[in-house]
């Protein structure tokens, strides 16, 4: 019996996610330990209900990509948030952003649904606050290197989206004057939002010149966010969220050629 792609799409990234969620449980106290992988079975039961219930009325399988949705979303959180804002928050992720484009999705669900939670529930504790008083988190920074890697070497992540995140994030940082300009991409949750959210598929642009610009929007986009609000928010999940909007006429503009009559 052999794996079909999709199923081994999801292994690669549940085993490229599996180190982040690691380092997340082990920076967590006991509780909230517990409460992270209570809310990771919930949200697993929820992106595959909401999967089975839309692929039984149009008769399609279920796709790929679910536990990476879930997972990605229970990593991204930053302490112990409110089980029922979560719930909504991941409903809203996987309908929205996946279910009713035909099981395929046009920006990553996790990043849909961690978007409304955010907005929905501003102190529900989704994002991190403060994040500049934060200092750098190299362990869960480091331990989403490997898997990315993983994943790049497969294809499945856009390297030049990662790398322009991290050049835009620290020109932006220097350009506003920030004197930790070099740390951002160890601040909060950038690492596995750049990495697994804006590099993946339902994120990146085609070609590889707008992907350089995709990734050098967003990293900026995140620190100005950080820099400017006096909340100082992680700045993660709306710009990413904003650049992801964006990629697409990025790629437009780059391969526009001028008709000829």
């Amino acid at each position: 019996m052999t794996m079909t792609d999709p199923n081994r799409d999801d292994l690669f990234w549940v085993l490229a996610l599996a180190p982040p969620l690691a380092a997340r449980l082990y920076g967590d106290g006991w509780e909230t330990a517990v409460q992270r992988l209570l809310l990771l079975a919930i949200a697993l039961g929820i992106a595959y209900a909401w999967a089975g219930l839309f692929a039984h009325r149009a008769g399609r399988p279920l796709g790929p990509g679910l536990p990476a949705f879930a997972m990605i979303f229970i990593l991204m959180l930053p302490g112990p948030v409110a089980w029922g804002g979560a719930v909504l928050a991941l409903s809203f992720g996987a309908v929205f952003g996946r279910e009713i484009f035909g099981g395929r999705a046009i920006l990553p669900p996790a990043l849909v649904g961690l978007a409304f939670a955010i907005f929905s529930f501003p102190e529900g504790g989704f994002e991190a606050r403060s994040v500049l008083a934060l200092s750098p988190d190299l362990l869960f920074t480091m331990s989403c290197l490997p898997g990315a890697t993983l994943l790049m070497v497969r294809g499945s992540l856009a390297w030049q989206v990662a790398a322009g995140a991290v050049i835009g994030a620290m020109a932006a940082a220097f350009l506003m004057g920030d004197p930790a300009w070099w740390g951002h991409p160890a601040l909060g949750a950038f690492a596995a939002g750049v990495l697994f959210l804006a590099a993946a598929p339902e994120c990146a642009t085609a070609g590889p010149g707008a992907r350089w610009l995709h990734g050098l929007l967003a990293g900026g986009l995140i620190v100005v966010i950080r820099l400017a609000n006096p909340d100082q928010p992680d700045g993660v999940v709306f710009g990413l969220l904003l650049g992801g909007l964006f990629a697409p006429l990025l790629d437009r503009a780059l391969n526009w050629r001028p008709g000829h009559g």
